[in-house]
């Protein structure tokens, strides 16, 4: 298949990379705004590299793209991929807003085109294992807790990605763009839908523009609450990010550690799987799966209704935080 690769300067970009060379994927085109950048892939890829995406589509002919770029621009360039009428991969949020993602999964639906959105932890032993134990085993999580604190927000600037610190460009800081993986799973494996959420942001600790520190709670009536805390506050060190977790159920609780997880049964020992719990790993697992999806003209679960689902979450917390009060959705 011939690609072409859209905005290529974001940070998730390198983690792509191998997959795509390794699945056969040809890139025939590719944009960014920095030379620098351009130079670097023009040589990887053996291709030419374009100051403007809308020159990219307009001068190459391709199969399937992958697109990332500022999250303002996202619905823009979505729409233009969604007329050229082929499949693509759209980096989340996917736009700044429910709003817009709801009608861009409308007109790939109306279209029936296929458009993944890399929400990675879909395709991780964490999602098999929490699937296994629900459909095998019977768990009924009615609780979960996800922590999710990246490094400070100025690894940004050092990224080529000066935009991540501007709210209008943005959309916000480390709520919009850490939250979706973890409010997806939250989502994914809750007894109910949420009906209520409340949230907390804060930028006292990097006193950037954009939020550094944010909180959610999301609950339902009929039963089942989770909370998702994500933060720009690990500091600049060997050790990239923490990551932790756990699910409570009548019969099972699952905690994460630093190796993996343990799962503790109601009258059994606990049990150890020792398991990979970084996400990077996971970017090269989506293209995988998402280019055999696009070759068997398959389904794939990880789309833009599944990232609308989390954006609107993702809107009433904004509003909870900006409020202070709780929010209906």
């Amino acid at each position: 298949m011939k690609a072409v690769l859209l905005e290529v300067s974001h940070w998730h970009f390198p983690l792509y990379i191998k997959d795509l060379l390794d699945g056969g994927i040809e890139v025939v085109g590719f944009s960014d705004k920095s030379e620098e950048i351009r130079a670097k892939y023009s040589k990887l890829f053996r291709c030419e590299g374009y100051n403007d995406w809308k020159e990219t589509l307009g001068s190459c002919s391709y199969d399937i793209a992958f697109a990332f770029g500022e999250h303002a621009q996202m619905y823009t360039l979505a729409t233009s991929l969604l007329a050229n009428g082929r499949p693509f991969s759209l980096e989340k949020p996917a736009g700044i807003n429910s709003k817009q993602v709801d009608a861009l999964s409308k007109i790939a639906a109306n279209s029936g085109l296929l458009v993944g959105v890399p929400l990675v932890q879909r395709f991780g032993p964490l999602f098999s294992l929490l699937k296994y134990l629900t459909e095998e085993e019977g768990a009924i999580f009615q609780s979960s807790s996800w922590r999710f604190n990246a490094g400070p927000p100025d690894r940004y600037n050092k990224m080529h990605s000066h935009w991540m610190l501007k709210p209008e460009s943005a959309g916000g800081g480390c709520l919009i763009n850490l939250a979706p993986h973890f409010i997806d799973l939250a989502l994914t494996f809750m007894p109910f839908e949420p009906d209520t959420v409340f949230s907390r942001i804060d930028n006292g600790l990097h006193e950037t523009a954009v939020e550094d520190t944010a909180t959610l709670i999301m609950a339902s009536k009929s039963g089942g609450q989770a909370t998702v805390q994500t933060g720009y506050n690990f500091p600049n060190s060997s050790i990239k990010r923490e990551y932790s977790f756990s699910l409570s159920a009548k019969d099972h609780y699952v905690q994460s550690s630093q190796d993996g997880v343990t799962i503790i049964r109601s009258g059994k020992p606990p049990e150890f799987i020792k398991m990979n719990l970084d996400s990077d790993p996971l970017y090269g697992i989506y293209v995988q799966e998402f280019c055999q999806a696009v070759r068997n003209s398959g389904a794939f679960a990880s789309d833009l209704n599944a990232m609308k689902a989390t954006m609107e979450i993702i809107d009433a917390a904004y509003k909870s935080a900006s409020n202070g009060a709780a929010v209906s959705i």
